[in-house]
């Protein structure tokens, strides 16, 4: 049965009095689910046992309940809004009974990993000052971008907007070694090798278990080609076959003119037929065309990607908004 068989797990220690647990879900249908999935399923775990945590101290220190509240305050990020998100998530990926049976076992390894009193207020002080110090130092571990991901799961723009950012530079990059373009990224998205030759890097959501991509792709243009135009009569006739061009728009990119199109590609090359929804933001630069590609999927052919794509284009937008050109 779907979550009964939790028998093995990863104890995370923080203070010698606590600790926080991260499931490692073992049961066979685990593979059936997504990356993602599993992830939120564990960072789940985790926000709940520091949430737990501090409910403890709070009944058994409260003298200590005003500084749980400025600790809470003062933080960057908002992990009762990740908890919240998680909640929601998993709520549409699981089935109501599946979602009650994960919610339970939680629950019974935190009372079995809280049933014993904290022996003194310093580790409790500790443990609080560990809290602080992390949420005001979001470091690249798995766990801190699984949690950043989902504080801004709802509005994924508002990472960039709120300063979790790490900035890309192309310099010394080969494909784009006349012109250093600098890409604002957030600071959840793990940078992966690149799939495509003409991709000098590329970014998935979520620590790389989503399945949202930003690539920064660069293509060479031939001589005949140096003086093209960015419009929509010319990225016409740059779409692939078997792609369909839903729209396009006028933008800039560091005061450079250029072009946003939307495209859907199918990938019938594939066993299952799948599709990709693209917001390719494009200039010309020294012979050759930049593009900043935020993408979805593949999914399946039937499935309907427009809420996606309503989702994060404030965020691909922002991107492409807040790059540089040197």
């Amino acid at each position: 049965m779907l979550f009964q068989n939790i028998t093995k797990y990863k104890i995370i220690p923080l203070l010698a009095f606590i600790f926080c647990s991260i499931p490692v879900l073992c049961y066979p249908q685990a593979q059936t689910y997504s990356p993602k999935i599993r992830l939120a399923i564990e960072t789940y775990a985790f926000v709940k046992g520091q949430s737990s945590a501090l409910e403890t101290i709070a009944r058994q220190f409260p003298a200590l309940k005003p500084k749980i509240l400025a600790a809470e305050k003062n933080s960057e990020i908002s992990m009762a809004r990740a908890e919240r998100n998680i909640e929601r998530f998993l709520q549409d990926e699981l089935t109501g009974s599946e979602f009650a049976m994960l919610q339970q076992r939680i629950d019974s390894l935190l009372d079995e990993q809280l049933k014993n009193p904290i022996e003194k207020e310093k580790y409790a002080l500790d443990f609080l000052n560990k809290i602080s110090n992390r949420h005001r130092s979001i470091t690249d571990t798995i766990l801190s971008k699984s949690i950043l991901s989902f504080v801004y799961h709802d509005n994924p723009q508002e990472e960039i907007i709120d300063g979790h950012i790490t900035t890309f530079t192309t310099k010394g990059h080969s494909k784009a070694d006349q012109t250093t373009l600098k890409v604002p990224i957030p600071k959840s998205w793990l940078a992966e090798e690149a799939q495509m030759r003409e991709t000098v890097q590329q970014f998935t959501s979520y620590s790389g278990k989503g399945n949202e991509k930003i690539l920064i792709v660069v293509y060479d243009l031939s001589d005949e080609q140096h003086e093209i135009v960015l419009n929509e009569k010319s990225i016409a006739q740059m779409i692939p076959p078997q792609s369909r061009l839903i729209r396009t728009d006028e933008v800039k990119i560091d005061g450079i003119p250029g072009m946003m199109i939307e495209v859907e590609q199918h990938l019938n090359y594939t066993a299952n037929p799948m599709k990709v929804r693209m917001l390719q933001f494009m200039f010309t630069q020294n012979q050759k065309i930049y593009c900043l590609q935020g993408s979805i999927g593949p999914v399946g052919v039937s499935q309907n990607l427009d809420p996606q794509i309503k989702k994060y284009e404030p965020l691909f937008r922002l991107i492409a908004s807040k790059s540089e050109i040197d």
